[in-house]
């Protein structure tokens, strides 16, 4: 019987893609944004700089991350779920409104000539 395969300490990694970086870090002209990186109970923002390393960005604080594993996670990261915008209910007073609609009835006059 074989053991179990061991959990490495890396697996708990996880890549999501979009716009949710804006909680971690603020907009940089040196670097590029890809979304957030969670890396065990670290999370932060995944920014890629012009030398093509992968950061993890929290406020001002940098730390370079191991760049084959990241394009490994990249690989199978998936994109942020957009959340649906709340749709406001009508308030009991909209629902209580009476709607008329009025309809044209068509008259015909008997003897009139079609043209």
């Amino acid at each position: 019987m074989k053991p179990s395969p061991k959990k490495h300490k890396g697996n708990n990694n996880q890549v999501i893609l979009g716009e949710d970086w804006h909680r971690f870090a603020f907009p940089r002209d040196d670097l590029e944004f890809l979304g957030t990186i969670r890396r065990g109970i670290e999370i932060g923002a995944l920014a890629k700089d012009q030398e093509g390393n992968y950061l993890q960005v929290n406020g001002d604080m940098r730390q370079t991350l191991n760049k084959s594993r990241i394009e490994n996670l990249l690989r199978s990261a998936k994109p942020a779920v957009v959340r649906a915008p709340v749709v406001r209910q009508p308030t009991t007073e909209q629902r209580a409104a009476v709607v008329v609609t009025v309809k044209k009835r068509r008259v015909v006059v008997p003897g009139a000539s079609e043209i």
